[in-house]
């Protein structure tokens, strides 16, 4: 089993930007032109972030008219090119971004999420390295998470511990960590460290109540198997049938019991 191929299903949920409204305001001609490209990106990503990809686009036109060099309006539109699925656009603006102002926390870890989605491992860790460095970045923890996931993928698993390890300590909540470390543990035999891992995970979807994916019950069913808990197994193999019945996961579950 890999870790990263539950990225995909636990940081997908990950906000673009703490939370933006995206309710318009009109800006006065008294305002600066740095202030309104502010709002404008401000804007942008809080559309982007609720899906609405048209708006997105007309306020992230208008904070580049405004400031054609500026690294966060660059940086966002990168984003909306990555959300459009269109790579190319993406690199070029994260890029602009990056050329514009190499301190610029947020273009690093935009970055290299993206350049994670292209399985371009190297290359991206040394922008969620600078990220996830960074203390005074409020997307410090999922830096970390994103770190993790990108020594997992390239199989440095003593570093994938110690990334995971930080973003746990940044946010105890966080069900990224907790459950890759589950993995990583169940990988390396340590049933004990795995359990207790995925039992954090569990308290902590259920206090927040969020409800398990095919992919975490998966996890569940291993270990069970792991510890000789046929009740257990049995628990997490029913959620999955009833709820993720054409999963990939499902279909490894059915194909073991099978042979």
């Amino acid at each position: 089993m890999t870790v990263f191929r539950f990225f995909a299903v636990f940081a997908v949920s990950l906000s673009l930007v703490a939370c933006v409204t995206t309710t318009d305001s009109r800006f006065t001609k008294k305002e600066s032109p740095q202030k309104a490209e502010e709002s404008y990106v401000a804007l942008g990503l809080g559309y982007l972030n609720a899906g609405d990809l048209k708006l997105a686009r007309i306020k992230l036109d208008r904070a580049l008219e405004l400031e054609p060099d500026s690294a966060p309006a660059n940086a966002a539109m990168g984003l909306y090119w990555q959300r459009r699925d269109e790579p190319h656009m993406a690199e070029q603006f994260f890029k602009k971004s990056l050329d514009e102002d190499s301190d610029y926390t947020a273009a690093h870890y935009y970055y290299g999420r993206f350049l994670m989605t292209q399985k371009r491992s190297e290359e991206a860790l040394e922008h969620l390295q600078i990220a996830a460095q960074d203390v005074e970045y409020n997307g410090r923890i999922q830096a970390n998470e994103d770190l993790g996931l990108c020594y997992s993928q390239m199989k440095r698993r003593k570093d994938a511990y110690d990334a995971f390890g930080k973003a746990w300590k940044l946010n105890p909540d966080s069900t990224v960590a907790t459950l890759n470390l589950a993995i990583l543990y169940l990988d390396d035999k340590d049933f004990d460290q795995s359990n207790r891992w995925y039992q954090r995970f569990e308290r902590t979807i259920a206090i927040h109540e969020v409800p398990q994916s095919s992919a975490s019950l998966w996890v569940g069913i291993q270990l069970s198997r792991a510890l000789k808990d046929k009740n257990r197994e049995y628990s997490y193999a029913k959620l999955l049938k009833q709820n993720f019945s054409k999963s990939a996961e499902y279909k490894l579950y059915s194909g073991a019991r099978r042979r």
